[in-house]
This record gives C-alpha cells, structure tokens and sequence, in this order.
C-alpha cells in the first residue's frame, strides 16, 4: 500500500488494514411501505483503516505530511480481484498518542486513519 511515493507497508501494523466496501445509494433507494427494499446503487466506494505499529516521531511526521493533502493518490491490492489498483483517496481524522522517549528518541503509537476512496 502506497500513498504517493510512500510505502506505508513498514509502518503497519500486524492486523493493520481494515478494508470495507460501502455502496453509495441514490434517493429512490430504502424500506417501501410494503416492506420491500427499493436498490438505487450510484456508485461503489472503498474504504480503508490503517493502523500503525508504534512508530517515531520522525517516521510519523512522514506518513502525516503524505495523507494531509485533501485528495491522495492511493496504491493498493483490491480483495476483490487481487490486483493492483491506484485511485484517489482523502484521510481525516488521524489520532495518534505519545508512548515514551528512548534514548533521546520520541516514540508514538496508536496512529490510526481512514484512507477513503474519492
């Protein structure tokens, strides 16, 4: 899994990729008064969770600044047909919790964000 030039495969955790396929429904799809279900599929979006191992300071400044932008070119295998596919994603909401200092280093864990398909 790669967001633009970054690799984000050292710095996930094991477990770490949680993907999810969501449909977009138009505004003739829910429950009719008969109890049937009305379909009004517009579009079919991919999501993804990624969570980090615990990282550095220096390796989490690098995957901040490479998911900030508003829209993100994203790299990934598609479960579905187990092939590469790119396309555009955002991130919002990436919370991430101070572990310790090591030897003059500042270790983060929990780093945690959406990559969420255009």
């Amino acid at each position: 899994m790669k967001v633009g030039n970054l690799d984000l495969t050292p710095y996930i955790a094991y477990g770490g990729i949680k993907w999810q396929r969501s449909d977009v429904d138009g505004k003739n799809a829910g429950r009719m008064l008969d109890g049937t279900m009305q379909r009004d599929r517009v579009a079919i979006k991919i999501r993804f969770d990624v969570t980090c191992r615990p990282i550095t300071a220096a390796e989490q400044a690098k995957i901040l600044s490479a998911i900030e932008p508003e829209f993100v070119m994203l790299t990934y295998t598609d479960p579905v047909t187990n092939s590469t596919k790119s396309g555009q994603f955002y991130s919002n909401n990436f919370p991430s919790t101070f572990a310790m200092v090591r030897n003059g280093t500042e270790y983060w864990s929990g780093l945690t964000f959406p990559l969420i398909q255009k």
